[in-house]
């Protein structure tokens, strides 16, 4: 299904063919002025409108306006000749006005105009249609109906639908014929009449084509000018590290990770900017010795140190054609090269595209402080400081259910911190907490009693029972929950103070109903006291997010860091999200886990950069607070040791993180050095 914003012109009352150049110009013109418009052309009050269409695999097809609350339909009149087998499953479609263009897996293209009510069909002569492109249109543009057309034997073609014979001035790619075309679409800068259309290709072999298709629209007599292309070359390098041959783009990250000297892109690069002075140069090495580039650390060495010289070389080629990073890449990492593992780790990931990655890497250093002062902190300190509500605060509370006014929320609208999509990851007291707020306030702009359940269960997972006692005491009795709302309202207000807990047994004046789906059972479980059987009941019914609100608000110590430990579980071995999964494992201090889950995923390369990052921020965090902790045991040699805050790392699982990571070094090498550099 596709669909555009401006509204379907309506039939003109006299329809004309294809062949005809007055029509074409005419049926043009007012589509172009609807565009622009974008009003209807018989009603110029009108509000905007909007138009999409859809497509069946049995090659139904459906157009329809909607203009406000009113939704007009349009049906296409198809001719016998425009009729397929029923072995013609529609594959691909395109919708742009007046175009409705459907390709099926015989090779069938179907086209209707919305404007003239025609429509036509012929046949590719190809195998099925697996994408329809339009070409962008400008102001003077004789033709709308041009299409790319990419089949499923990896060639494409170009039609212009709104020639008498499409197939006879098409485009069958006679640029490239041994390159076989994953994906295309048309680049959409095209601004004039006379700029050529530009046609961008993806090929199998990591390849990245703009292909220029210039058109002579000037007809006359039925006749066309000659139609060609040519291929444009990008007059400097592409710098997309993806399209790299996958030992090259490995290489190269690794040497990210591992850190080199952000002059080492700028050095050679082909159009130097002026912007990239600041960034300091390495001072003069050897001939061909660059060692220089790579950046000194003091921490413990993983793997083989002689490695990431060995692939600086493999890389010499792109980085003398300047074809690495761009200037602008190159700058963000100037300004975090020199942050850590875990900062580099995360570009790395970034300019790869995987930004689930990323997203862990800059977790990562919170993840970790989380668990080290959850362990600090002793579970009887933190049940101490549990504020209770003095006689005042219950009886305005008295006095808020008597008048049965709704918890104030002015508190939950208090402006909080916001990372974006690391959100997505939170496991922090404040973080859940400031999320559940924020659909306690969703929920009190809804009407109805689910909206009113969902609220009051965010109120008592995040601590606020007397908000809750008020919002279910205010219940009015003609509702069909106001006994099971009454009886969670008894039970919750005894954990909160005697005299509410007298008014709410007063209000409630007759017997317990049976409750059914919902979430009672873990409301009286948490008026108890009983939180960890609640976190458990909410994971067992799929709760997890919930379980973990609850738990961060009441939870402690190894109570609170197994309900984390049960969601890191799920989310690896049901979610498949690994790199959340490895957030939760640190946030939990369950390290071993965690290096289990990358073992697991034969991730030996993020195996070896997670300890180095886990062990330079655990450094940090112990020279900033300048407390004397116990360090755990883990040692690669017998000069400096691995600091990690969990104990039940030891020298074995370190030692092993090591030498798996030196094989996949040394592997990787090999693969470099039988891999030829890729340039056009």
């Amino acid at each position: 299904m596709e669909w555009t914003l401006p509204t379907a012109p309506r039939p003109p009352p006299i329809q004309s063919s294809f062949s005809s150049k007055s029509s074409i110009a005419t049926s043009t013109t007012n589509a172009s002025f609807s565009e622009s418009r974008i009003t209807s052309t018989d009603s110029s009050g009108d509000d905007l409108c909007e138009s999409f269409a859809f497509a069946l695999v049995n090659g139904a097809l459906g157009v329809f306006e909607v203009h406000g609350r009113r939704i007009r339909d349009f049906r296409p009149k198809w001719p016998s000749s425009s009729f397929v087998s029923a072995d013609g499953l529609v594959t691909a479609m395109a919708f742009r006005l007046p175009h409705v263009v459907m390709g099926d897996r015989l090779g069938n293209i179907r086209w209707w105009d919305v404007t003239t009510g025609l429509s036509s069909s012929f046949n590719t002569h190809r195998e099925g249609i697996r994408r329809i492109k339009f070409s962008p249109v400008v102001p003077g543009d004789s033709s709308r109906g041009r299409i790319a057309v990419l089949f499923y034997d990896n060639t494409f073609s170009v039609f212009d639908l709104d020639t008498a014979d499409p197939l006879a001035y098409s485009l069958l790619q006679p640029q490239s014929p041994g390159t076989l075309v994953l994906e295309l679409d048309w680049l959409p800068m095209r601004t004039k009449r006379d700029e050529p259309l530009v046609l961008c290709i993806a090929g199998a072999d990591s390849s990245f084509r703009l292909i220029e298709v210039s058109i002579d629209d000037v007809k006359a007599n039925s006749s066309s000018k000659a139609v060609f292309l040519k291929e444009r070359f990008r007059p400097m390098p592409l710098c997309s590290p993806v399209l790299f041959p996958m030992a090259h783009a490995l290489a190269l990250r690794m040497i990210i990770q591992s850190g080199v000297k952000p002059s080492w892109f700028s050095l050679f690069s082909v159009c130097k900017d002026a912007s990239l002075g600041n960034i300091a140069e390495t001072e003069t090495t050897a001939a061909g010795d660059l060692r220089g580039y790579i950046i000194e650390s003091t921490l413990p060495s993983v793997g083989d140190a002689v490695v990431p010289e060995l692939l600086l070389k493999v890389l010499e080629p792109y980085r003398r054609e300047g074809c690495i990073l761009d200037d602008e890449r190159v700058r963000s990492y100037a300004s975090l090269a020199n942050k850590g593992f875990a900062a580099r780790s995360a570009f790395a990931a970034a300019i790869f595209g995987d930004f689930s990655e990323a997203l862990f890497w800059l977790q990562l250093p919170r993840a970790l402080a989380h668990a080290v002062e959850k362990s600090s902190k002793k579970s009887s300190q933190e049940a101490s400081q549990l504020a209770s509500l003095s006689d005042t605060e219950s009886i305005a509370m008295l006095n808020r259910i008597t008048s049965r006014e709704k918890s104030a929320s002015g508190r939950r609208r208090q402006e909080t911190t916001k990372f974006g999509q690391l959100n997505l990851m939170a496991f922090k007291q404040q973080e859940l907490r400031a999320d559940a707020n924020e659909r306690i306030l969703w929920h009190e702009k809804l009407d109805g009693e689910e909206a009113i359940q969902k609220q009051v269960h965010e109120l008592i997972s995040i601590g606020d029972l007397e908000g809750a006692v008020a919002l279910l005491l205010s219940t009015p009795p003609e509702g069909s929950n106001f006994y099971p709302n009454a009886l969670r309202a008894v039970a919750l207000s005894s954990a909160v103070s005697r005299s509410l807990h007298e008014l709410a047994v007063k209000v409630v004046a007759a017997n317990m109903i049976r409750t059914d789906k919902s979430l009672s059972g873990t409301h009286l479980l948490c008026a108890v006291g009983r939180h960890q059987e609640a976190c458990s009941q909410l994971q067992d019914a799929g709760c997890w997010i919930d379980a973990a609100t609850l738990a961060s608000t009441h939870l402690h110590g190894s109570d609170y860091a197994r309900v984390l430990l049960r969601w890191a579980d799920n989310v690896l071995h049901n979610e498949h999200n690994i790199w959340r999964a490895l957030v939760l494992y640190v946030a939990a201090g369950a390290l071993q886990e965690a290096f289990a889950a990358l073992r697991d995923a034969k991730l030996p390369d993020t195996a070896a950069m997670f300890l180095v990052a886990c062990h330079e921020i655990y450094a940090q965090m112990r020279s900033e607070s300048e407390s004397s902790h116990d360090p755990s045991d883990g040692i690669v040699d017998s000069k400096i040791k691995f600091i990690l805050p969990s104990k039940n790392i030891d020298d074995d699982d370190v030692f092993a993180v090591s030498e798996f990571y030196g094989e996949y070094q040394r592997k990787l090498v090999h693969l470099c050095m039988d891999s030829v550099p890729l340039f056009d």
